[in-house]
């Protein structure tokens, strides 16, 4: 006998509406719901590849494993690993302190509702700051330019309401991430791209590759990797020199333009245009484009924060849209104003915080948090490096850092260091084959969730509340179930919060206690989380679909009086980044830049090895512009041998015409996380972590490393060496 039941997707923040067929006990389907989402009937390929998951199609853990004397795994109960695992925690707190534990909180983690809640309960109750994600791997730039440009607490506008795009290095058409980052829906990205189109809106699309987002695009720019920092210190000279940018927004808002015309006077469209290998006539047409735009939003992807001046190119980026004021206005319709976490929108500006500058720093290193959050490329030496406070225990929450962080040789011997390295997921991977435990957790299909991780960011205003579809199995555990139980085990009660990014858990005063004794129930935890909402948890339940509640119009509102918070387009060190990128030279010695990219059938590390995946994938090509492949004498299929000056890989040679010549384009965490030689096709491709190191080309301030626009070379493989 078979029935359906409603939920909604847990792979990005689209969190897209679905409907799953269910017969005894097993999901046999599924397919889009647009009863009430505000994205219509729209499912991604990770929607269908989460149900293969959820089904088994990577191997699914059913029960916790415990690594033995021999370095194998064997079976736990659950109980027994949860028991060894609080007590081992008691003994390291007693002799080391709190700083001796720490937490990864990776993908898998962030459309966890409660999981994600009770890991920062766990971390305030144990009383260490040693949070590490993988928003410092990819796009921690971001963090810190809000931080040292500031923030218009307005937001940008919605794709609706604008007559321009630019993307930079984003291909939301693939990885369905938008807004706020760029413009368009996370869920059909590609059909919001194109109705604002049919508008009228203009798109301009930067980036190595001719993607799949660029199809829309009026203007393409394909420059070389890493210089978007001169190309957008270039607009910005050309906005100032031709008096096009929106003065009164940078009057009312914004500071240093004085500064920052300084630091810009020497990047010329010509300079630029010689940098990043395009034709002048791109960027001044971009930047006369940006300049005649009423409403432009300006926004940037993982490629400019994960390749050269990082942090420099984000606040470029974030410069020249503020430069032309793109954000919401007093006056502007509020299109969400949030349901479970209702807002009040103003046109002000909040001052930069500069946090890393102050507060609890790293032991290792002078350098703060970034929304709480320290940078994830300083774990291994925090966990290396002797001396009180040294990390001693890791619990990794949904995650694979050792292949996210890159340069294993590096991060191994810091994950062997470990007194304890515990790792919550589903399946096996190459962190959890380094671990003590591995506890077997549930899948989302099978727990309670709300649509939390999404409020802020839907089109309009919606929520959902997803029950579990079917029973988890009986070895799993949810991930907020890790927590509480530990804790309980530790006599250390938790309390849950409405946390967000941008607070201070310990801050929040509103909170929920939870007893040591009586396991708490998920709905009454996620009951408590609505209860400041616009829709009761009772209405949620009622409308498994969820609910587009009929509010009265939103409107940007002006503050009360103004709080003398300002924009902050060029302090001192952004001048400085900017005058370094003036003087440098290429790195000698490398004929390519390797880029990052992403595919749509796959969430990071997530569906690698599903079936679906792997035959549409076996194996991360090496992507190339023909010409260069030809001049280099690789063939389609070829080995070749990529080199960087901090490590090679060996993959496997494919043509792209729509790559830009001098570059190559692969995607991340697919292989072993250390290659061995010759046997590319059974590792499942090449990780292309072990070309980044840990220890050289760091960003300043967030410490991030250099993922994408690495200079390699490229040889055929059977004529190296």
């Amino acid at each position: 006998m078979s029935h359906t039941a409603k939920t909604f997707c847990r792979n990005c923040s689209a969190l897209c509406s679905m409907q799953l067929t269910v017969e005894e006990g097993h999901i046999t389907g599924v397919v889009a719901d647009g009863t009430a989402s505000p994205y219509g009937a729209y499912m991604c390929a990770k929607g269908l590849a989460a149900v293969d998951f959820h089904n088994g199609a990577e191997h699914r853990l059913l029960e916790s494993l415990k690594r033995n004397d021999d370095g194998g795994f064997e079976a736990i109960a659950a109980p027994q690993a949860l028991d060894e695992i609080a007590a081992q925690l008691q003994q390291l707190l007693r002799e080391y302190g709190p700083r001796s534990v720490a937490l990864y909180h990776g993908t898998g983690a962030y459309r966890s509702v409660l999981g994600a809640q009770l890991e920062k309960s766990f971390l305030s109750a144990v009383g260490t700051p040693n949070l590490f994600s993988t928003m410092t791997i990819d796009q921690s730039a971001k963090w810190v330019t809000n931080a040292r440009l500031g923030v218009m607490a307005s937001g940008k506008p919605a794709t609706d309401d604008i007559d321009l795009a630019v993307f930079v290095g984003n291909n939301p058409v693939v990885t369905h991430q938008t807004y706020p980052f760029t413009a368009g829906t996370s869920g059909s990205p590609g059909r919001s791209i194109a109705e604002a189109k049919k508008r009228g809106c203009k798109v301009i699309v930067i980036d190595p590759r001719n993607s799949e987002t660029a199809r829309y695009a009026d203007l393409l720019i394909q420059p070389l990797p890493g210089q978007d920092a001169a190309l957008f210190a270039a607009i910005a000279h050309t906005l100032l020199r031709d008096g096009t940018f929106n003065q009164s927004f940078c009057e009312q808002f914004c500071i240093q333009l004085d500064e920052l015309r300084d630091a810009v006077a020497p990047f010329t469209p010509e300079l630029a245009a010689a940098r990043a290998d395009v034709p002048v006539e791109q960027i001044e047409q971009a930047a006369a484009m940006i300049g005649a735009a009423q409403r432009a939003f300006v926004g940037s992807g993982t490629g400019p924060s994960m390749s050269l001046h990082s942090n420099l190119n984000d606040h470029m980026i974030e410069v020249v849209n503020a430069m032309v004021g793109g954000y919401r206005r007093a006056g502007d319709r509020v299109r969400n104003p949030g349901v479970l976490n209702p807002r009040v929108t103003l046109e002000m500006a909040v001052s930069p915080s500069r946090s890393w500058e102050k507060g609890v720093k790293c032991r290792t290193a002078d350098v703060g948090q970034l929304l709480g959050e320290f940078p994830t490329a300083l774990l291994p030496q925090e966990i290396l490096t002797p001396g009180p406070d040294k990390i001693r225990a890791l619990i990794v929450f949904g995650g694979n850092p050792l292949m996210g962080l890159g340069d294993p040789a590096r991060a191994i011997p810091a994950f062997e260091d470990l007194d304890l390295l515990v790792c919550l997921d589903a399946r096996m991977n190459a962190t959890c084959d380094y671990a003590h435990y591995v506890i077997a957790t549930s899948q989302p299909f099978e727990r309670h969730d709300i649509t939390t991780p999404g409020d802020a960011l839907y089109p309009e205003a919606f929520a959902q509340y997803a029950p579990p579809v079917v029973e988890k199995p009986a070895g799993t555990i949810h991930d907020w179930e890790f927590f509480w139980e530990v804790s309980a085990r530790m006599n250390m009660p938790l309390t849950l919060k409405y946390w967000t990014y941008g607070k201070v858990f310990d801050a929040i005063e509103d909170g929920l206690p939870l007893s040591v004794t009586d396991k708490p129930d998920p709905e009454d935890m996620l009951r408590f989380l609505c209860k400041n909402s616009r829709v009761s948890f009772d209405e949620l339940k009622a409308n498994p679909s969820g609910v587009r509640p009929e509010l009265e119009p939103h409107y940007v509102q002006k503050p009360p009086k103004d709080f003398g918070g300002r924009l902050q387009l060029c302090p001192p060190d952004v001048a400085a980044e900017l005058q370094q990128v003036l003087e440098e030279q290429s790195q000698p010695g490398f004929g390519f830049y390797l880029t990052c990219r992403r595919v749509l059938e796959n969430m990071n590390g997530a569906y690698l090895d599903s079936d679906r995946s792997r035959k549409k994938y076996p194996l991360n090509w090496a992507y190339m512009n023909p010409e260069d492949m030809e001049e280099q004498g690789v063939g389609e299929g070829e080995e070749i041998r990529i080199a960087s000056a901090h490590g090679e890989i060996v993959a496997v040679a494919k043509a792209e015409p729509r790559l830009r010549r001098g570059v190559v384009s692969m995607t991340h965490m697919f292989g072993k996380l250390v290659s061995s030689a010759g046997d590319i096709h059974g590792e499942g491709g090449s990780n292309v972590g072990q070309l980044t190191s840990l220890q050289q080309y760091l960003e300043p301030i967030n410490f991030m490393p250099r993922f994408s626009g690495v200079p390699v070379n490229v040889v055929v493989a059977s004529c190296a060496g």
